[in-house]
């Protein structure tokens, strides 16, 4: 967004000290129209003639001089209530100056004539310009209210199978009544106009006791395929700004040509304020679009195409909502429901393994006493962000990207979508790309084969596609695997069935913990919650980084510290150095958290045992080991880990030459050297996820605003020759080796190294100088 002028930050702040109060009970319709009645000074150079059109009383207004080639059904806004063609002739009068013959239709008004009166008069006004037309664009506008009226009288249009606008521009326009827009809570202390809560009032005037989800009252939720190119344009503070961006959303989707712009600082319809240098360019945008905008006919345009709809994609997309509103946007997610890995994950127990201080968004606290907290809470909690921002509209489903093709000369990707139920799959050209997909693939895991296999009479499960019939009550359980996923599945189990039998070739290190964190309560009791939440943050972010570091520094005495915590919580005599005590140091690969020590628990209590060996075949009843011992199963689970994939599996090229992956270089952890316009987010390894994948929305954020500060389109990191390559990832995980030769390489120095360190990812990203004399922006 460009910078507010000086009169527009005054005129917001004069409506709110102004009009503001005089709204303050909406209840009051009395009260509201005294608020919205009186006129502003409307430019000059126009004359004004009553008439009525179709039966509806209104007026024109015309150019003072000279004709005026297309016709504009204008719809006034008011919230239902109030105002009239009269109030809005700044607004009219500036759009017949720009060559339009303007009917402002005086349709009626609630709650003398409530829904549907007001639809219908704009209908009826319309079909008379329709029969009298004879030259020239016929072409539709309105603000707030009228905005509603203006995208109604469309949908109504198209039922009908009557002729449409040539096109329309609506200005901060109500298109949900229902009040799902998550800036009616987001913005309502920074609307300038309307009051917290107030407009829910003119809602029920208007509506009184109509359903306000049908497509009339509420034309957002209408079908929109088919309608013609709409101009948008709103102000990032109003009550209403989600209204406009989620019509944008789904608008877009729905094939419809839109132009968005998303104003600063301004009252709600800034345009009756002709005087202001944002009125004059708003109206002026909006005459040239309704003079010349066409529909749609090829691929989709977005500005930033975000692939995922995880903890990643929805955390990316609130930054850009907040950064830069203004951009068109679109979250591809290839299953039916968001959450990423916490929707794929149902086996039994699934939790996070890290906090949720660290875990969560800097944005959002986590409000729960469970610091490690289960799938299903998670999954609620990235859904309840997306919610609470107003991201869910801009989430498409059952759509996967599989290509994805940077066309120089026109300086955008143009990526194949391959969407569910569709043969064929789509086009969508994107300026950016975000990739939110995450690192391993969604369709398999990694799954060894063993002798005998065929034998076995009962049933074998992989974690990540856990059956939802699946039972193990009073069985006898083998879980197949030493990571977090084992640990976490073995002691859930356990809970009801026979036996649990962790099945381990080599053991991991484990790291018992309360899941809820006794001074993170504390602070909640005494201080806000976002005090609370970012106090406990920087506390787990500076243990984390403290432990990672010692375990790094000091691998011997870590190592003993962490084997001398798990004998403490095992029965005396228990044989610690066979199935506890790894053969690698302490962080060659993660370590796996513990909460309340239910693992060890399930042990002492004999509900569980952990056996360490090799498997030599399957038996019709269970598991031959190497050391001789067969374990009865009768069902066995594989928790052996995860298949890598880079960019998930999405093919790309520059110009149609293919670009293979492990041919390129990281650029600070979130970019390839010689790729253009492209981010991805890979969190760390040695702490929690989030942190990264946050740091890495801010800095592209960061370098959009750049880009649109300079008048550019590209940024690209400049390959450097000179730059050695190393592994991308300096773990030992056995998912991490499979992968290696697929994977891209850091390199061995800044920036091109990846520093696995929150702080100073923080500084760099955060604070660090984009024009870094390797990032090239053209």
């Amino acid at each position: 967004m460009t910078r507010a002028s000086w009169r527009a930050r005054i005129a917001a702040r004069l409506v709110r000290l102004r009009v503001r109060p005089a709204l303050a009970d909406m209840r009051d319709i009395a009260r509201v129209r005294r608020a919205f009645g009186h006129p502003l000074p409307a430019p000059g150079g126009v004359r004004i003639t009553p008439a009525s059109v179709g039966g509806v009383a209104g007026e024109w207004v015309e150019p003072a001089r000279g004709d005026a080639p297309h016709t504009l059904l204008y719809l006034h806004g008011g919230g239902f209530v109030g105002c009239s063609p009269r109030t809005h002739r700044p607004l009219t009068a500036a759009l017949a100056r720009q060559g339009f013959r303007v009917f402002a239709a005086d349709y009626r008004l609630a709650p003398e004539h409530p829904f549907p009166a007001a639809p219908q008069d704009a209908l009826a006004a319309w079909r008379g310009l329709r029969a009298a037309h004879r030259g020239g664009r016929l072409v539709v506008a309105g603000d707030s209210a009228g905005g509603n009226l203006a995208l109604g009288l469309m949908l109504a249009l198209k039922q009908a199978g009557e002729a449409l606008p040539d096109a329309a521009a609506l200005f901060s326009p109500a298109t949900d009544l229902t009040g799902a827009s998550a800036s009616l809570a987001l913005n309502a202390e920074r609307d300038a106009m309307f009051p917290a809560g107030e407009l829910e009032h003119l809602v029920a005037a208007y509506l009184q006791g109509a359903d306000p989800a049908q497509p009339m009252a509420s034309p957002l939720l209408g079908e929109l395929a088919g309608l013609p190119p709409i101009l948008l344009h709103v102000g990032a503070d109003e009550a209403l700004r989600d209204d406009a961006l989620r019509l944008a959303a789904r608008a877009q989707a729905a094939g419809v040509t839109v132009s968005l712009e998303v104003f600063p600082d301004v009252p709600h319809v800034w345009q009756l304020l002709h005087w202001l240098p944002e009125a004059r360019r708003s109206v002026a945008q909006a005459a040239g679009f309704l003079r010349e905008a066409l529909a749609r006919t090829g691929d989709e345009m977005l500005d930033v195409l975000i692939i995922g709809a995880g903890l990643s994609g929805v955390g990316a997309a609130v930054h850009l909502r907040r950064e830069l509103p203004a951009l068109s946007v679109a979250l591809l997610e290839s299953r039916p429901a968001i959450g990423g890995t916490w929707d794929l994950f149902r086996y039994p127990g699934v939790r996070s393994d890290s906090d949720m201080y660290t875990l969560g968004y800097r944005f959002k606290p986590w409000r729960a006493a469970e610091a490690i907290a289960d799938g299903t809470a998670i999954r609620n909690y990235i859904a309840e962000t997306a919610d609470e921002n107003g991201i869910r509209p801009f989430i498409r489903h059952g759509h996967q990207a599989v290509a994805a093709d940077w066309r120089a000369a026109e300086g955008r990707w143009h990526v194949q979508v391959r969407c569910a139920g569709e043969a064929q799959p789509r086009t969508v050209r994107a300026r950016f790309v975000f990739f939110c997909g995450g690192y391993y693939r969604y369709d398999q895991g990694y799954r060894p084969r063993w002798p005998g296999e065929e034998r076995f009479a009962g049933r074998m499960v992989h974690p990540q596609f856990w059956p939802e019939d699946l039972d193990c009550t009073g069985r006898q359980v083998v879980v197949i695997g030493s990571g977090a996923t084992a640990v976490t599945l073995v002691p859930e189990l356990a809970r009801t069935a026979a036996r649990v039998t962790l099945l381990q070739r080599s053991p991991s290190y484990l790291f018992a913990r309360p899941s809820v964190d006794a001074v993170a309560e504390a602070l909640k009791r005494w201080l806000p919650a976002t005090w609370a939440y970012r106090l406990v943050r920087l506390k787990n972010i500076a243990m984390q980084q403290y432990f990672y570091r010692l375990a790094r520094r000091h691998p011997q005495a870590v190592k003993r510290r962490l084997i001398g915590m798990v004998r403490a919580l095992l029965p005396a005599g228990y044989d610690v150095e066979r199935h506890f005590t790894p053969r690698y140091q302490p962080w060659d690969q993660r370590v796996c958290l513990v909460p309340d020590d239910d693992l060890f628990e399930a042990v002492r209590q004999d509900r569980a045992e952990v056996v360490t060996d090799t498997i030599e075949s399957f038996t019709e009843h269970g598991i031959r080991l190497a050391g001789g011992r067969e374990l009865p199963a009768e069902v066995v689970v594989t928790a052996t880990g995860l298949e890598l994939s880079v960019l998930g599996g999405m093919r790309l090229s520059l110009d149609g030459a293919p670009v293979e992956p492990a041919s390129l270089m990281v650029y600070k952890g979130m970019m390839y050297g010689g790729i253009p316009n492209l981010t991805t987010t890979f969190g760390y390894t040695n702490a929690s996820w989030t942190l990264k994948a946050d740091l890495t929305a801010e800095y592209a954020c960061r370098l959009l605003r750049h880009l649109q500060h300079h008048g550019q389109g590209v940024f690209m990191p400049r390959p450097d020759p000179s730059v050695k390559p190393a592994p991308f990832l300096d773990f030992s995980s056995g998912y991490v080796q499979r992968a290696l030769a697929r994977l891209p390489h850091q390199g061995d120095r800044k920036p091109w190294r990846l520093n696995q360190n929150y702080t100073l990812d923080l500084l760099a990203l955060r604070f660090g100088r984009l024009d870094d004399g390797v990032m090239e922006f053209r």
